[in-house]
């Protein structure tokens, strides 16, 4: 039995690179290990408010889970155990010590641009994995041309703004938020 390294930003894309796993390993039965790197918080007092099964809930979405589900009944001979994890650290020895803990013997990883680590609380560990894991498959995947009107974080200020609105009503009781335009 194998233990494999995927990276992951929760997105169902990068599941992707779990079934190259399968794919490079068709003999071996595997378990994966989706690691999603977490930085370590700035301030004392937001240390207590960690927990790993609380930030994977909420990164966690219906496609993600839903992608991981038909990617366990499609390999379900190869594919022992799924779990995912989070790495709170930075360097390459807390990264060693998570290698060990986990047994890890090689890892896939996709190119750089590929995976979307833009928020302000995660990194790329593409550098952390390549230095610290002999055996890792770098997969090119063609990157779907998703034409987005706006990016994540605009789409997360308009979400918020629409929740304000929401509450609020109109002058013949209609609410201000309508069909996603914002009524005057």
């Amino acid at each position: 039995m194998r233990t494999v390294l995927v990276p992951t930003d929760f997105s169902a894309r990068s599941l992707k690179l779990a079934e190259y796993v399968v794919r490079i390993y068709p003999e071996e039965i595997v378990d994966l290990i989706l690691i999603y790197p977490y930085r370590l918080p700035l301030f004392d007092f937001e240390f207590y408010k960690i927990s790993s099964s609380n930030i994977i809930f909420g990164l966690n979405n219906d496609e993600f889970t839903r992608t991981k589900d038909e990617l366990v009944d499609k390999f379900y001979v190869n594919i022992n155990t799924i779990k995912i994890e989070l790495f709170i650290g930075m360097n390459s020895p807390a990264f060693q010590n998570f290698i060990d803990r986990h047994r890890i013997q090689t890892a896939v990883v996709p190119q750089k641009g590929f995976l979307d680590f833009s928020h302000n609380t995660t990194f790329s560990p593409l550098r952390l994995i390549k230095k610290n894991i002999t055996e890792v498959h770098a997969i090119y995947i063609e990157k779907e041309d998703t034409k987005e009107p706006f990016p994540k974080w605009w789409m997360g200020i308009i979400s918020s703004i629409k929740k304000v609105f929401e509450g609020f009503k109109g002058k013949h009781g209609q609410g201000v938020f309508r069909k996603g335009k914002i009524l005057v």
